[in-house]
């Protein structure tokens, strides 16, 4: 199967939030340099304003980056997602160890009409951002569905192996009851 992409209003929502979590240090980098311009030696102001050219270059590049590489998949067996901006990194969870499902969307994300879904496990989480919020719900309901068919399945397992149990142990009594009365 084949991961899929995210939707193009995914892109707009990670400028914008490059752009929010940049925006802080852009204008203090600025005002540090311009207010301690005189105190400062001239290879520290060279430093803040190299840093602020790299920080928008970083906000123009690093969205489309991402957006690019970021990819999820939904089997009957497992809930990946494959994202990175240098490094691409795959995270693989099998659907049978899931635990919680959490889907969440906060000002931004309601913005652009996406959500987050978060799937833990005993070993940790998945996340699986900038999802359109349709997807998204399709995504949690089916995770349910499957999680639920899987705990009922492992449940009549249980039942199974406690009858057997049972019939052995009633087996081994009366097998023993037929011992003691032979002697």
């Amino acid at each position: 199967m084949d991961y899929k992409k995210l939707n193009k209003k995914a892109m707009t929502c990670m400028y914008v939030k490059t752009w929010i979590a940049n925006l802080i240090w852009i204008p203090g980098l600025l005002a540090t340099s311009i207010l301690f311009k005189d105190e400062l030696p001239s290879v520290v102001l060279a430093i803040m304003y190299g840093l602020v050219v790299i920080i928008v270059i970083y906000s123009l590049i690093a969205p489309k980056l991402r957006y690019e590489r970021y990819r999820f998949l939904l089997t009957e067996e497992e809930f990946s997602v494959r994202k990175g901006l240098i490094v691409t990194k795959t995270e693989i969870v099998p659907i049978e160890r899931l635990h919680k499902i959490e889907v969440s969307s906060g000002p931004i994300f309601r913005a652009f009409g996406l959500k987050e879904i978060k799937v833990t496990t005993a070993g940790g989480e998945i996340n699986v951002s900038y999802l359109d919020n349709e997807i998204a719900d399709k995504i949690a309901e089916h995770l349910k569905v499957r999680i639920n068919t899987i705990a009922v399945e492992e449940r009549n397992v249980d039942l199974i192996e406690a009858e057997q149990d049972s019939l052995s142990d009633a087996i081994d009594e009366g097998y023993m009851e037929g011992e003691h009365g032979a002697e």
